[in-house]
C-alpha cells in the first residue's frame, strides 16, 4: 500500500469519525401547539325562535288612558304592530341565545293624543362586553316627500338612560326655520326612550336590559300623511370605544 493510499484512508476515517460524532449527538425538541377560540359580538333585541314577539309588550292609550279604563267605551280605531327580523343566534351559549337586529313599528290610523309604548329587552347574546358607540335618527314625510327632523338628548337619571325628544315637520311653507321652530315648524310626535343600561353603556354577555319606546302623536300631525322614521344604534367591543 503506497503512501497516497494510506493518506486517503486516514482522511476517510477522520471524516467518518467526525460525521459519526455529529450524527450521534443527543437531541431533544420542544413543541408548542396553539388553539384560539374567538368570541363573538352579538347585540340585539331579545327574541325567541318559537315566538319572536314573546318578550315584546305593546300598550296603546289615548291621553295616557287605556281603552278599557274609559268610563264609556271608546272605539279603538288606531293600531300599532311590531315585528322583528334579521335574527342571529349565538353558537357559544347553551341554551342558544337569539336576538333580532331590526324592529319594525307600524302605526295605522293614528290621531292626536294617541300614544303607544313598546317594551322589550336589549340583549348581549355574545361573549364579549359591548358598549354603545353611536346612534342616529332619520325621518321622512312620505306624503310631502320631505325629511323630518328631531331634537332631544340622552340623559342619565341614576337608573337608566333616557331620551326625551321631538320629531318635527317643516310646516305649511315646506321650509325649515332658522332657528328650528321660530316660524311655522311644528312638533308632530313626542319621542321618549328609556334604556335600563349602566351609566357607561356597557352591556355584559348573557345579560338583558329592559327598554321602553313611547310615541305621543301631537295635534299638528297632518291628516292622511304617512311618516316614516328609523333609528340605528351601533355597539362596539368594550375596549374600542372612541377609536
Amino acid at each position: 500500500m503506497n503512501t497516497k493510499m494510506i493518506a486517503a484512508f486516514i482522511v476517510t476515517l477522520m471524516a467518518l469519525s467526525i460525521f459519526g460524532f455529529v450524527y450521534s449527538a443527543w437531541r431533544d425538541n420542544v413543541y408548542i401547539d396553539g388553539t384560539v377560540h374567538m368570541g363573538e359580538l352579538i347585540v340585539g333585541i331579545l327574541s325567541d325562535p318559537d315566538d319572536s314577539l314573546k318578550n315584546i309588550t305593546v300598550i296603546e292609550t289615548t291621553n295616557g288612558v287605556p281603552e278599557e279604563e274609559f268610563e264609556q267605551a271608546k272605539p279603538w280605531v288606531a293600531n300599532t304592530t311590531v315585528t322583528l327580523n334579521d335574527f342571529e343566534t349565538s353558537v357559544h351559549h347553551e341554551p342558544p341565545q337569539t336576538v333580532a337586529h331590526k324592529m319594525i313599528i307600524t302605526v295605522d290610523n293614528a290621531y292626536p293624543q294617541y300614544d303607544v309604548h313598546i317594551m322589550g329587552f336589549l340583549k348581549n347574546a355574545g361573549t364579549i362586553p359591548a358598549k354603545l358607540n353611536d346612534c342616529d335618527f332619520e325621518g321622512y314625510d312620505e306624503t310631502d316627500n320631505e325629511e323630518l327632523r328631531y331634537t332631544g338628548e340622552w340623559t342619565w337619571n341614576g337608573t337608566a338612560w333616557v331620551f326625551e325628544g321631538e320629531i318635527w315637520d317643516n310646516g305649511d311653507d315646506n321650509m325649515w326655520d332658522d332657528p328650528l321652530g321660530s316660524v311655522d315648524d311644528v312638533v308632530i310626535i313626542n319621542l321618549y326612550v328609556v334604556v335600563f343600561a349602566p351609566e357607561d353603556t356597557q352591556l355584559e354577555p348573557c345579560n338583558e336590559y329592559p327598554f321602553v319606546i313611547s310615541f305621543d302623536f301631537k295635534q299638528d300631525a297632518e291628516e292622511c300623511h304617512t311618516y316614516t322614521f328609523s333609528a340605528s344604534f351601533e355597539f362596539i367591543q368594550w375596549n374600542k370605544v372612541g377609536e
